[in-house]
């Protein structure tokens, strides 16, 4: 069976707490800041949700309700914060025959602080093992954060995309990737046709510089396209010939948790639909912008029909 696109990597139960009683504390050039609390003290909570998450399952939707057809692959615990992932796939029309729940394990569970608009992450991996598995024939592959022991995982993945080379591979670094750094990464990365990381990101992939002088040094790595967030400079994207920019859209930043997968959805959903690449980077930023408004990082997520209008009348800073 083809479909459109395969999301692969952890998802996450996502507790959101909002507090209103913490400190920013930054060096000189405000480049690293650090959130401060009463140490022992009992801080209260302004408010508090809880949601699916996790970069795989955000693109999935993302793109689910932009008019693709999804499957997931995602490893799981075998408890009911499992079964929240699956009704709610079954209800979007996403595949969820390679969700699959590992007995005596409990599927990971994060927590989001959220504070003046940005977001602190707890975060916690279950080492669940990922295997290469029959995954039918789907156009495109986005592979992004899995545990610590992803290695013996991504060598098969890569095989299997040489084997199948008319699969496109999106690939978003997750946490333990960029910890165990860029030599660990160059296999998946020869075979990548879409990059996506934002500016602190690129750089821990070695590329740096100027916004022409970070996509050259990522492609020098092996992708074919190379998409770049920075936050209220905007994005940019570059495949080799031309580099396009594009600023944000104004609004209250209520929580940035998602903003980066709601991007990568639309811009995928775009190329998906044959637009250009100002486009994509125009239905990413949308998407973004409609997901930093509320808490969650699914919560405001657009459809195809909602893009569509949103894309002739947004003006970009």
């Amino acid at each position: 069976m083809t479909y459109d696109l395969l999301t692969i990597g952890d998802v996450s139960i996502d507790e959101y707490i909002k507090v209103d009683d913490a400190q920013v504390v930054c060096d000189v050039d405000k480049q690293n800041c650090k959130i401060c609390f009463d140490y022992s003290g009992k801080i209260p909570v302004e408010k508090y949700e809880a949601g699916i998450a996790g970069n795989s399952n955000n693109v999935a939707i993302g793109c689910a309700k932009l008019g693709l057809s999804c499957g997931v692959y995602t490893e799981m615990g075998n408890d009911a914060n499992a079964d929240k992932f699956i009704a709610e796939y079954k209800r979007l029309g996403i595949n969820a025959n390679w969700c699959v729940k590992n007995t005596g394990r409990a599927t990971n569970v994060h927590q989001t602080i959220v504070y003046q608009g940005e977001r602190t992450i707890l975060t916690y991996h279950e080492d669940f093992v990922y295997k290469v598995k029959d995954w039918d024939d789907p156009k495109w592959i986005y592979y992004s954060s899995l545990p610590k022991n992803f290695e013996a995982f991504q060598a098969k993945l890569v095989d299997y995309i040489k084997q199948n080379p008319q699969i496109g591979v999106g690939f978003n670094p997750g946490t333990y990737h960029f910890k165990a750094g860029v030599e660990k990464l160059r296999d998946i990365l020869a075979v990548t046709h879409i990059l996506f990381v934002n500016k602190e990101e690129a750089a821990r992939l070695g590329a740096t510089g100027n916004t022409r002088a970070t996509h050259l040094a990522l492609q020098k790595l092996g992708p074919k396209l190379t998409v770049v967030t920075n936050g209220e400079n905007g994005s940019s994207a570059y495949d080799g010939g031309n580099l396009v920019e594009l600023g944000i859209l104004g609004g209250e930043v209520v929580d940035k948790t998602g903003a980066g997968d709601a991007h990568s959805a639309g811009f995928l959903a775009a190329l998906h639909y044959g637009k250009s690449l100002l486009e994509a980077l125009k239905w990413g930023t949308i998407n973004a912008n409609g997901v930093v408004g509320s808490i969650g990082s699914v919560t405001g997520l657009k459809t195809k029909e909602e893009m569509e209008g949103a894309a002739k009348v947004a003006r970009f800073s």
